[in-house]
């Protein structure tokens, strides 16, 4: 298909979607889809605001003290609402188990906290929330199609793409107008950034954090009349051709825009396992592998696992440094796996890196290498293999795993997500109250209850 250049104006029609997209004008099917991203993404705060970064960030968060405007989710305060947004986008992303779109972008943990944080400012309706929801999505889903075949550096998405994405939320959250969300793209797009380097230590979760951050102090600036310069999608020396280049598809970003919504259309991958998305299918093989043979793991040979070649990382496979290093590192996720017979929260726990029962299974394991296996979803598979004393080996393929477009949840699924991770922080009562309310979030007049149940610890 011949590439087609429709930069002119880019700027302004993503102004425009911002201001013309209304909630009573949204298919019913990605209201609901909304809705599910935007409860996933609950569950995710509300178990990362129990990790131990989150007292790191609350400890600075209150050293610079701020307005309270706005909840920290989990934490039984509040602060302004820029570093609300940072706080609950770092929770939201740390445990690296939100929803992703296709090609795979970091959407929720972007654009949510931002429209949370000024939800509570203004005292937004959900179906204002919603809106500014799907906002947030289809502007981070396309630039992130759009600069699929771009060379992007090293940048991490969510920081490259995040604050343009969560810019957007903010200015609808705030109903600005077409030139004035055009101030606000153009604010947040000199603040892009943040380094794939970081991958596997805390400072990755800042970059949705941050993006959030941004976009929330964007649209303020641009409602009180700081200004950028118009135009800045296209502008030379602008936010692509200095940050993404000549590669990046014009008319993915702009084509059928307002009609086509990446919500229901590719849709998106639910976690069932709180690591990378590329983890997801072995970890799915290794699980089934112990649960359906019922062998014992300190019984087997060896371990081989069958992935996609180029998401492994050389070198460094199987010398996991964390816990959480470990989200990243095939060799631990099928170690762990296998050892255990389940993968969750706590398996990326130091505790459980370093234990003996984990690290004796990863002396044990070898990585096969494929290149026949498709490097990104919705297309890639994983093998676990064990050998046995007996010389027998036992095998199991996933090739879409619970939670996967190909495969989707059902509601009971997701809710054992959610409650699984919500009760690290709220009782019982409180999750089913933010379950009633997730759930009904067109009908609800203020997201402020809302707020005011997720910016509590209630779970003893």
């Amino acid at each position: 298909m011949q590439k087609t250049d429709n930069r002119e104006g880019a700027t302004n029609t993503l102004a425009r979607f911002v201001t013309e997209t209304n909630f009573n004008a949204l298919p019913a099917d990605v209201v609901a889809a909304a809705k599910i991203g935007i409860l996933d993404g609950i569950a995710n705060m509300l178990a990362g605001s129990t990790q131990p970064l989150a007292a790191i960030i609350n400890s600075y968060l209150k050293q610079v003290g701020g307005n309270p405007q706005s909840a920290v989710v989990g934490q039984d305060f509040r602060t302004s609402a820029p570093s609300a947004a940072f706080a609950n986008g770092t929770f939201l992303h740390c445990l690296d188990y939100e929803i992703q779109g296709q090609p795979v972008a970091h959407g929720t943990s972007n654009i949510l906290p931002s429209a949370l944080a000024l939800g509570e400012v203004t005292g937004a309706s959900g179906a204002r929330l919603i809106e500014a929801y799907v906002i947030g999505w289809e502007i981070n889903s396309r630039l992130r199609k759009a600069s699929v075949r771009c060379n992007t550096r090293g940048y991490h998405p969510p920081g490259l793409i995040g604050p343009l994405a969560a810019a957007a939320v903010s200015a609808k959250m705030l109903g600005l107008d077409d030139a004035k969300v055009r101030m606000a793209l153009g604010i947040a797009a000199s603040h892009t950034g943040g380094l794939t380097a970081n991958t596997g230590t805390m400072v990755k979760s800042t970059h949705p954090g941050a993006a959030s951050r941004t976009g929330v102090e964007a649209a303020l600036l641009a409602q009180a009349g700081f200004e950028s310069r118009d135009g800045i999608l296209e502008a030379g020396q602008g936010y692509v051709e200095t940050m993404l280049g000549a590669e990046f598809e014009w008319d993915e970003l702009i084509r059928d825009l307002g009609s086509s919504w990446s919500l229901v259309n590719p849709g998106f991958n639910i976690k069932r396992f709180p690591a990378q998305i590329f983890m997801q299918w072995v970890i799915e093989a290794a699980v089934t592998l112990r649960q359906r043979h019922q062998f014992r793991s300190e019984d087997i040979t060896y371990l081989e696992l069958e992935v996609p070649g180029t998401h492994v990382r050389s070198g460094h496979e199987g010398a996991t440094s964390s816990g959480l290093d470990g989200k990243f590192d095939f060799a631990y996720c099928g170690a762990v796996a296998v050892a255990d017979g389940r993968v969750d929260i706590d398996s990326f726990s130091d505790a459980t890196c370093f234990s003996p029962r984990v690290e004796s299974i990863l002396k044990k394991v070898r990585i096969k290498r494929n290149p026949d296996i498709p490097r990104n979803p919705p297309d890639n598979w994983a093998v676990a293999r064990v050998g046995l004393p007996d010389g027998s080996v036992l095998s199991e393929t996933c090739r879409h795993y619970r939670g996967s477009i190909a495969n989707p949840m059902n509601r009971d699924e997701r809710l054992a997500k959610l409650r699984d991770c919500a009760k690290r922080s709220l009782d019982s009562a409180d999750i089913e109250r933010v379950i009633g309310m997730a759930e009904t979030l067109e009908v609800l007049p203020d997201v402020r209850p809302l707020m005011l149940v997720l910016g509590h610890r209630s779970a003893k």
